[in-house]
């Protein structure tokens, strides 16, 4: 039996629906059935999640032209999908930038902003001390295995910045907004100043802070990042980063993100949507909580000393107050008296409420450990130099009744 004809359109087989013609045999019309959504009016309220990795295009020269950055478009995942654009689109408007550029981690959106920026091209960085450890950690690879020209500085001492500024020609300023997990509160716009004076980038993680507390932009600064792991999505369940300033920088970690690869996928971008868009709400709950577990903390007779911008023995408790209007975060940093690792275990093994986890800005409180977790890899002299002890522990307070979160701490400390 002769195989039935099949008539010459577009795409075989398909109408402009995206309905499968009833020419093509079961097994072709199941494969391409049901590629587009049919018409009709109403705007879903959730954006759509695009899960798909590649684009048919009918017109090649068009597919050419967004190939070429000429024509906006979508032709593979790692180039670009729409539902990350969404997230990309939205974040540019939250930091006040041209653009923004969304990476699978905080990591990878790190280390294609600096290495582009600065590392790449023999730049040289100067960078806050303090910084999370693992960025660090990274930084002292590259000086080692690279030769990268990395400085590191006290970003909270404006004379000992200016001087490592000048010290030679600099590319970078590389800085955190609120210091994990030390929690020491960077004076953007005089950073800035200085920074561009010196013809250096000034770059933000403003993570700790998120864009409900400040926007480094309109502060002075260039490029802002973000572990959207953290606060945007909130819900413990997304891995990603973001790089946020130009359409110059923009440009660049676009190129980074199809050469090496570390995109943000449709699915973590859509998860991303869904928790920011409660990110103002959790993010007053958890000053506000923090606020009051951290002056607790200050007077239990098991802590030795607690670190939190919102109390006024905080070193810069009076910049903070400027420059977050009002709002201090959701971290509390506090050291026990008994500054050794095993007063530290049996605190976090005898946690009830709060999660010994190593992450921050969930819904739920969690208690890291940097010793042992996010600044294991700097020198333990190093650490101590820095303040971080044995017996320092971080705290991100979640959305949980303050009363319980405290009830719980104090439990857990009457066992240390």
């Amino acid at each position: 039996m002769a195989a039935p004809k099949i008539a010459r359109r577009p795409r075989p087989g398909l109408s402009k629906l995206g309905r499968v013609g009833k020419d093509l045999r079961l097994g072709t019309r199941v494969v391409r059935s049901a590629r587009a959504l049919p018409a009709g009016e109403g705007e879903p309220v959730a954006p759509p999640l695009v899960q798909s990795v590649a684009f048919d295009y009918r017109s090649a020269a068009k597919q050419d032209e967004v190939f070429a950055s000429d024509r906006a478009g979508y032709v593979y995942g790692r180039y670009g999908t729409p539902t990350t654009a969404a997230l990309e689109m939205a974040f540019a408007e939250l930091d006040g930038t041209a653009a923004a550029v969304c990476f699978a981690s905080g990591m990878a959106a790190i280390a294609a902003f600096v290495d582009a920026c600065a590392v790449a091209s023999g730049g040289r960085v100067v960078a806050q001390e303090d910084i999370y450890g693992q960025v660090r950690a990274l930084f002292e690879r590259w000086i080692r295995e690279h030769g990268a020209k990395i400085d590191f500085v006290d970003a909270t001492d404006l004379g000992a910045v200016d001087r490592a500024l000048s010290a030679a020609p600099t590319t970078l300023l590389y800085v955190e907004s609120i210091a994990n997990p030390l929690l020491r509160v960077t004076d953007v716009a005089a950073l800035a100043k200085l920074a561009h004076a010196r013809g250096a980038t000034l770059a933000v993680d403003a993570t700790f802070a998120s864009p409900v507390l400040t926007r480094p932009v309109s502060l002075g600064a260039d490029v802002v990042i973000h572990s959207l792991t953290k606060y945007v999505n909130g819900h413990g369940d997304v891995m990603g980063g973001s790089v946020a300033g130009s359409a110059e920088v923009a440009k660049a970690m676009r190129d980074r993100t199809i050469l090496d690869g570390a995109y943000m996928p449709p699915h973590e971008a859509w998860l991303c949507i869904r928790g920011m868009r409660t990110l103002d709400l959790r993010v007053r709950r958890q000053c506000e909580s923090a606020v009051r577990v951290a002056t607790h903390l200050a007077s239990h007779p098991k802590i030795a000393r607690v670190r939190y911008p919102g109390l006024a023995s905080h070193p810069e408790h009076e910049l903070a107050k400027r420059q977050f209007g009002g709002l201090f975060g959701g971290v509390v940093t506090f050291d026990l008296k008994d500054a050794t690792k095993p007063a530290a275990f049996r605190f976090l093994d005898s946690l009830e409420l709060a999660a010994s986890a190593t992450t921050l800005g969930d819904l739920f409180s969690e208690v890291l450990y940097p010793a042992i977790s996010s600044h294991r890899r700097v020198d333990p002299a190093e650490r101590a130099r820095l303040g971080i002890s044995e017996g320092t522990l971080r705290l991100s307070v979640g959305i949980e009744d303050a009363d319980d979160l405290i009830a719980d701490l104090d439990a857990a400390l009457a066992r240390v």
